[in-house]
Formats: structure tokens, C-alpha cells, sequence
């Protein structure tokens, strides 16, 4: 089984900037909201036997407070960082560069990484996980890593997937065995 969640709510969520491999750190709300993920997998059917995380400080503190609420250990993994969005780390999501820009499958944004590579990285790595059955995963990461994760399982056409987004600390699940 794999759970999927994102970090909790950083300042330049609510100020609608984009935030790639920038290293912003929770809001205070954005701890609160990591607490009430915590209870969410403590009362989850199976319990977690990984949390795997992003190593930027948002997903970080996430994966913290859920491990020490659920008496878990976690294991920073490299291929769960934000999508590198090159110049625009830190642009308002709605500037037209960038929505424009992010309609590019296979083209790295400026100084950054494609959708493409994104794959690149994290489909290995779910299919390394696919491969060990009777482990339950927590993976906390990003919402464009998940944009990916979920594309991985439920394949979307080319709007859907850009328009697929997931607000800080919904926990996502998925079935390796559908």
C-alpha cells in the first residue's frame, strides 16, 4: 500500500508563489495541519512501515511530526524533491510565463527540470516500492510530485494532469495491486 501526502502550508502557499526547490518552512498553521495528518495515519487501517521524504525543510518537519505521533522513522529520499522550476521559484503561480511555460511536457523550465524528468526520477522509485509487498509506504512530498505520483497510477491527459492539485496535507492512497 502507498500513501502520498503533501507538506503542510508554508507562506508562499498562501501567497500563491511558486515554490520549488526554495527551502520555505511551515507556517504555523502549516504545523497544525501536519498534526492532524499525524492522527489521520495513526488511525489508518494498516499501520505505516516507511515514511519516505522530501529533503526540503517543509516536507522535512511533515514527515516528522507524523513520525513521532505514529512512532515511525523516516528516510529522506532525494527523488521525492519539488520539481526544480528554474527561474520561476518564487513567481506568482498565475504569471503567464510560467503557465505557459508548464504546458511543456518535455522542455526544463529555464535553469530548472521538464515534467519528463520528474518521471524520470520518481517512477523508478515507485516501482522499487511496487516490488515489496506487505510494506505500507508514507511518502511526503510536493504538490507537482504528486501530480506525477497520481499520473503514475491513474494516467491523465494533458489538462487534467495540469490541473490535478492537491492542498497541503491531504493524505492521497494507492493500491500497487490494481
Amino acid at each position: 500500500m502507498l500513501y502520498v501526502a503533501r507538506h503542510g502550508q508554508t507562506q508562499w502557499n498562501i501567497q500563491g508563489r511558486i515554490c520549488g526547490h526554495a527551502d520555505v518552512e511551515l507556517t504555523a498553521a502549516g504545523i497544525e495541519q501536519a498534526k492532524r495528518l499525524a492522527e489521520l495515519v495513526n488511525d489508518l487501517p494498516e499501520r505505516v512501515t516507511h515514511i519516505l521524504t522530501s529533503p526540503l525543510n517543509r516536507a522535512i518537519n511533515t514527515a516528522a511530526i507524523i513520525a513521532e505521533k505514529n512512532e515511525a522513522s523516516v528516510r529522506i529520499e532525494p527523488r521525492l524533491i519539488e520539481m526544480d522550476f528554474g527561474i520561476f521559484d518564487g513567481r506568482l503561480i498565475n504569471d503567464s510565463a510560467f503557465q505557459k511555460a508548464r504546458r511543456e511536457f518535455s522542455m526544463p523550465f529555464t535553469d530548472g527540470e521538464s515534467i519528463l524528468d520528474v518521471a524520470g526520477r520518481i517512477y523508478p522509485l515507485l516501482d522499487s516500492l511496487s516490488s515489496k509487498p506487505n510494506q505500507t509506504y508514507l511518502l511526503v512530498c510536493h504538490n507537482a510530485l504528486i501530480r506525477v505520483i497520481d499520473n503514475y497510477f491513474n494516467g491523465k491527459v494533458m489538462n487534467a494532469f495540469l490541473n490535478y492539485n492537491v492542498d497541503n496535507t491531504v493524505l492521497l492512497q494507492y493500491d500497487f495491486s490494481s
